[in-house]
C-alpha cells in the first residue's frame, strides 16, 4: 500500500522545450533479451511488409509461423521475437517484444520501443535497448504532483535489526518491471543485500543476500553491474542474481576505497566513482577518483583525481555528456570518440550550489539530483528549473525512472523507520531506469 501524499512539490514556472530523438543507450530488461531477428530458412517480410508463412519478418513486417520477427515486426507461432516484435507460443521474445506462452517472454514498459509484455514464459527478458520518445517535451513536474512512499520497504527484518538499524537504500534501476535496490547499513564497509519491488502490487523481495553493492546498472547483454565497496570493485552479475564477478578491483595493485555510484555506456564503457564513504579505516587508494573501464580492458583509467567524494555518475541521453555529483557540486565531461573521456576536463554547472548525491536523467535531458531532503532538477544547461521536496526522508539518495511510460521517478532514501525507503512520483517526462 501507499501511503498518502508527503509534500506538493515546488516548481518554477520556468518552462524546458528540447527535442530529443531516439536514445541509443543499451538499457536491457532482463537475461535472454534476443535484439532483432532470428536466423531465416525462407521467405522474408521487408519494412511494412508481410510474408505468411515466411521464417523471419524484417523491420514492421509480420511473419505467420515465422522463427522469428525483426524490428517492429510480428510472429506468430514463431520461436523468437525480434526488437518491437511480438511472437505468440514462440520460445523467446526478443527486445521490445512479446510471447505469450513462450520460453522466455518479452518483458517491459510499453512504447519507446522499450519493452512490450509477455506471458507464460519461464524467464522475463525486455528491451535491449530504450529509446526515449520524440520531442520536444514541456516541464517535467505536473502541477499538484505529490510524493508518496511505498510502504513496506524495506522490510522490517533481521538484516536492519527489525527497522531500528539505520541503512541506506541506494542504486535504483528498473528492470522489466521492477525496481532493484540495494540497502546496506550506515558502517564502514557494510554487507549489502539487493531488494526487487514490484510497485504495482506493493511487495518487495530479498533479490540476493550477502552482497557488497551499492550504486546498480545494466548492460546492453542484460547483466546487473554494479559498484561493491564491500570488495572494493565494480562486479557484474547475471540473472537469476548469483555469484558476482569481478570486472575491475583495484588500481596501482591497491583495490578501490568504496565504489559508489556507475553509468554503462551502450558500447560497454563503464564509469564510475570511488569516494571513500564505506572504504577501509586505512584507505587504500589516496584520492578520491573518477574513473573509466573501457570494454575489455584490464584496469581503469582515471578521469578525474581532483573530484570531492565524487559520488552520483549518469550519461545524458545521447551518451555525449558525463554527468558527475560530489560534495563540490555537478560537473559535465564531453565524451569523445570511443567513450574516452579527457582527464580533468569537467566543466562544473553555474545553477547548482553544495553537494548532490545521486543523479537520474530524463528523455528532455534534464539532471535529478538528489541533495537533503529533495530533488533538485536541473536543465541540461545547469539552471534549476524545479524541486522535489521529500519531506519524510532523512536524507534522499538516488533516483531511477520507471513505470510504463517510464514516468514514474523513483526516489530512494537512508535513515531509520520510515525515514528511508522508496518514494514515487509521477512526471511529464520520460526518464531513463537508471
Amino acid at each position: 500500500m501507499l501511503s498518502s501524499a508527503l509534500a506538493l512539490v515546488a516548481l518554477t514556472s520556468t518552462l524546458v522545450f528540447v527535442a530529443c530523438g531516439s536514445d541509443e543507450r543499451a538499457r536491457p530488461s532482463d537475461v535472454n533479451a534476443g535484439a532483432g531477428a532470428g536466423e531465416s530458412a525462407g521467405a522474408m517480410a521487408g519494412s511494412g511488409a508481410a510474408r505468411p508463412g515466411g521464417t523471419r519478418a524484417g523491420s514492421d513486417g509480420a511473419g505467420s509461423d515465422a522463427k522469428a520477427a525483426g524490428s517492429g515486426g510480428a510472429g506468430s507461432g514463431g520461436k523468437s521475437a525480434g526488437s518491437g516484435g511480438a511472437g505468440s507460443g514462440g520460445k523467446s521474445a526478443g527486445s521490445g517484444g512479446a510471447g505469450s506462452g513462450g520460453k522466455n517472454a518479452g518483458s517491459g514498459g510499453a512504447g519507446f520501443g522499450a519493452g512490450g509484455a509477455g506471458s507464460g514464459g519461464s524467464s522475463a527478458a525486455g528491451s535491449a535497448v530504450f529509446h526515449c520518445p520524440p520531442g520536444p517535451f514541456g516541464a517535467p513536474i505536473p502541477s499538484g504532483a505529490t510524493v508518496r512512499r511505498i510502504d513496506g520497504v524495506p522490510p522490517s527484518d533481521a538484516f536492519n535489526s527489525n527497522g531500528t538499524t539505520r541503512t541506506n537504500i541506494e542504486g535504483a534501476v528498473w528492470i522489466a518491471g521492477k525496481l532493484y535496490v540495494s540497502e546496506f547499513p550506515l558502517t564502514a564497509a557494510p554487507g549489502s543485500r539487493i531488494l526487487a519491488i514490484d510497485p504495482s502490487n506493493d511487495t518487495v523481495a530479498t533479490a540476493l543476500m550477502n552482497t557488497g553493492t551499492n550504486g546498480l546498472a545494466i548492460d546492453s547483454m542484460g547483466n546487473l553491474i554494479a559498484t561493491d565497496h564491500k570488495q572494493g570493485a565494480i562486479v557484474r552479475m547475471s540473472f537469476p542474481l548469483g555469484t558476482p564477478v569481478v570486472l575491475v578491483g583495484s588500481h596501482d595493485g591497491k583495490r578501490f576505497n568504496s565504489p559508489n555510484d556507475l553509468a554503462v555506456r551502450s558500447d560497454g564503457n563503464i564509469y564510475f566513482s570511488d569516494p571513500d564513504y564505506q572504504a577501509p579505516t586505512s584507505k587504500p587508494q589516496p584520492e578520491t577518483r573518477l574513473y573509466r573501464l573501457a570494454p575489455g580492458a584490464p584496469s581503469a583509467t582515471v578521469i578525474d583525481a581532483h573530484r570531492a567524494e565524487p559520488n552520483g555518475v549518469t550519461l545524458s541521453p545521447d551518451e555525449n555528456t558525463l554527468y558527475v555529483s560530489g560534495t563540490d557540486g555537478i560537473e559535465a565531461y564531453p565524451i569523445l570518440a570511443g567513450g574516452v573521456v579527457t582527464p580533468d576536463s569537467g566543466t562544473r554547472l553555474s545553477g547548482f550550489a553544495g553537494g548532490a548525491d545521486g543523479l537520474g536523467i530524463d528523455c528532455a535531458g534534464n539532471l535529478y539530483a538528489s541533495s537533503g531532503k529533495r530533488v533538485v532538477v536541473l536543465s541540461p544547461q545547469g539552471a534549476e528549473i524545479g524541486s522535489i521536496a521529500v519531506s519524510q526522508a532523512e536524507n534522499v539518495t538516488n533516483v531511477a525512472f520507471g513505470g510504463a511510460e517510464h514516468k514514474t521517478l523513483f526516489i530512494t532514501s537512508m535513515g531509520t523507520g520510515n525515514q528511508r525507503g522508496v518514494f514515487r512520483i509521477d512526471l511529464d517526462v520520460p526518464g531513463l531506469p537508471y
